[in-house]
């Protein structure tokens, strides 16, 4: 069960790094829950398929250009499969790089829920915000 699992969070992993909201949103379930923390404009829990899909488009369009993602590790359980990453994007012509961990909690088939934890959230909001 656990590799099923993984697999399917894989594939997320792959779908974001393409920005591929297609993918994404066939991986994702109708009313998954989506947890990113911060106090930037893009901070906040989103429900629903559509709301996290416009959350990708939304962050995406913040950016110069595709955010690249190295990808450490993705540990899986019964139940839960955590992802550990390093991102680097450019904002307004500035650069940063940040350690985020995705958590997934997937059923037999989806995505239904994910909480993201970035290392320094308050660098994050203040490069994501200009500040």
């Amino acid at each position: 069960m656990a590799a099923a699992k993984e697999a399917i969070v894989r594939r997320m992993i792959d779908a974001l790094a393409r920005a591929d909201l297609t993918a994404i949103g066939e991986l994702v379930s109708d009313d998954v829950v989506y947890h990113f923390p911060g106090r930037s404009s893009v901070a906040r829990t989103y429900f629903g398929r559509s709301e996290v899909l416009e959350l990708f488009a939304t962050f995406r369009g913040l950016l110069d250009g595709p955010p690249r993602m190295a990808n450490h590790d993705v540990v899986a359980s019964e139940a839960h499969v955590v992802e550990l990453t390093t991102i680097a994007a450019e904002r307004g012509g500035r650069t940063h790089e940040w350690h985020a961990s995705r958590i997934y909690h997937v059923d037999d088939v989806e995505i239904i829920e994910i909480w993201v934890v970035i290392e320094d959230i308050y660098a994050f909001d203040a490069w994501l915000t200009g500040s």
